[in-house]
C-alpha cells in the first residue's frame, strides 16, 4: 500500500486517508472515544462515489446504510454511527453511459470543535454536520428544486439516531432535544434558523 493509498493519525487527533479506487477503510476512534465518528469526503471533479457504513470483525461483515452519494469535488460531512468501524468506498458510474471518472477521493475525521453551530440563521447546499450544545427549536426549510430533505439528531454520548421531520414536510419546526449533531441529509439548498 503506498502513501497515496494509506490512512494515518496526525497529532490533532484527526483521522485522514486518501486514494484512487473504492476499499475499506477503518475509522480510527481516540482511545475512549464513544459516540458516532464525525466524517468529511471529498471527491473529484468528474467522478462519482457511494460511502457506505461498514462493520469488520474477523468473524463477520456487516454492510450498513449509504452514508451519503458524491459527485464532484464537493466536500460532504456525514455521521458514521457508533457501531460500525469502517466505512466502504465505491467509485460508481453516474449513468450507463459515463466512465467510472478519474479523480481521487480523500477522507477525514472531524472533531465537534470543526462544525458549525447556529447562532441564528444558517444556510447552505447538500449534506453537512451542525453541532448543538442543548434544547433548541429550529425551523427548516428545503429550498432546492426538489426541495426534499431530512434532518436526524444524534446525541453526543453516541446511541441511534432520530429522525426529526416527515419526509412530506419542505418546512416547519422541530425541537433538537439536547447536546449533539443535527444531520442534514439527502437534501439540495436549506437554511436552518434558531427560534
Amino acid at each position: 500500500m503506498g502513501a497515496d493509498e494509506g490512512g494515518s493519525m496526525h497529532a490533532e487527533g484527526q483521522f485522514r486517508a486518501s486514494g484512487w479506487r473504492g476499499r475499506e477503510v477503518e475509522i480510527l476512534r481516540p482511545e475512549g472515544q464513544r459516540g458516532p465518528a464525525l466524517l468529511e469526503f471529498k471527491g473529484g471533479l468528474t467522478t462519482s462515489f457511494k460511502v457506505h457504513a461498514l462493520y469488520r470483525s474477523t468473524t463477520r461483515k456487516l454492510l450498513g446504510e449509504e452514508l451519503l452519494y458524491s459527485y464532484g469535488p464537493r466536500v460532504r460531512r456525514v455521521l458514521l454511527p457508533a457501531q460500525y468501524n469502517r466505512v466502504e468506498i465505491r467509485r460508481v458510474k453516474p449513468s450507463r453511459t459515463s466512465g467510472t471518472g478519474f479523480s481521487r477521493w480523500r477522507l477525514r475525521t472531524l472533531n465537534a470543535a470543526d462544525l458549525p453551530r447556529l447562532a441564528d440563521t444558517l444556510s447552505g447546499k447538500h449534506e453537512t454536520l451542525v453541532y448543538f450544545d442543548g434544547h433548541t427549536r429550529v425551523s427548516f426549510a428545503w429550498l432546492g428544486d426538489t426541495e426534499y430533505g431530512e434532518l436526524h439528531f444524534t446525541p453526543e454520548a453516541g446511541g441511534e439516531a432520530e429522525q426529526l421531520t416527515r419526509h412530506d414536510q419542505i418546512r416547519g419546526t422541530v425541537t433538537v432535544p439536547g447536546d449533539g449533531l443535527l444531520a442534514v441529509r439527502r437534501s439540495d439548498k436549506w437554511t436552518l434558523e434558531r427560534q
